[in-house]
């Protein structure tokens, strides 16, 4: 189900234009709620990144550092030359698979080389062995 958000653009001749957008419910409340906390309205958050990507000729979206990720998969992949398979995960409970990890984080990895030696390293662990 999706919400319906309806847009008031000012402009030319006429004073009011109505546009609607449709929005994910839980992903409008979350934003509506961020929104809120900066002392925006949804209306003015809105307005400032058209005014933004207008201003910069480009859609644009911040994105967090990928500095941790990359450290965490160097040393994951450090681990995996070593042979070590399984490592205590950031609650300490139970044994986390360093394959599978570097495979989440492998998306996420922005240096190239450092992508393409994880999959060559994870593809040939799933090389059978002779």
């Amino acid at each position: 189900m999706n919400c319906l958000y309806v847009v008031l653009i000012q402009g030319g001749v006429v004073a009011k234009a109505f546009k609607a957008f449709r929005f994910d419910p839980a992903l409008y409340a979350r934003f509506k709620k961020l929104v809120g906390e900066s002392g925006l309205t949804v209306t003015e958050a809105l307005e400032r990144f058209m005014g933004t990507c207008v201003s910069a000729g480009a859609i644009t979206f911040p994105t967090a550092s990928k500095g941790g990720v990359e450290a965490e998969a160097r040393v994951l992949l450090a681990w995996l030359k070593k042979g070590k398979r399984f490592w205590y995960g950031p609650g300490g409970e139970e044994d986390q698979s360093v394959e599978s990890r570097l495979l989440a984080l492998l998306g996420q990895v922005e240096d190239e080389e450092l992508r393409r030696e994880i999959e060559e390293d994870l593809k040939k662990l799933s090389e059978p062995t002779q």
